[in-house]
C-alpha cells in the first residue's frame, strides 16, 4: 500500500520502505542524508526540495501521517 497525497509524498514513504539509498520517478529523487535521519525528495529540475523526517515516515500508516512527517520551513 502506497501512502501520501502529493508525488513527493508518495517517493520519500516509498524510499522509506526499501533498502535503496536513493530513488527517482517522475522528475523527483529521494534520497536519504548520510546520517539516515532525514529524507530529501528534489525536483531533477531543481525547483523545489522537502525534507521528511525518517522515523516519521517509517512509521506512517496514513496519508496525513507522511505529510506531517514533511519538515516545512519557518514563516
Amino acid at each position: 500500500m502506497t501512502l501520501g497525497k502529493t508525488d513527493a509524498d508518495v517517493l520519500a514513504y516509498e524510499l522509506a520502505r526499501t533498502d535503496f539509498d536513493a530513488v527517482e520517478r517522475k522528475g523527483l529523487r529521494a534520497a536519504w542524508s548520510a546520517d539516515g535521519t532525514t529524507v530529501t525528495v528534489s525536483e531533477l529540475d531543481g525547483s523545489d526540495d522537502f525534507e521528511y523526517d525518517g522515523e516519521d515516515l517509517v512509521r506512517a500508516t496514513s496519508d496525513r501521517e507522511v505529510s506531517h512527517a514533511r519538515n516545512e520551513p519557518e514563516v
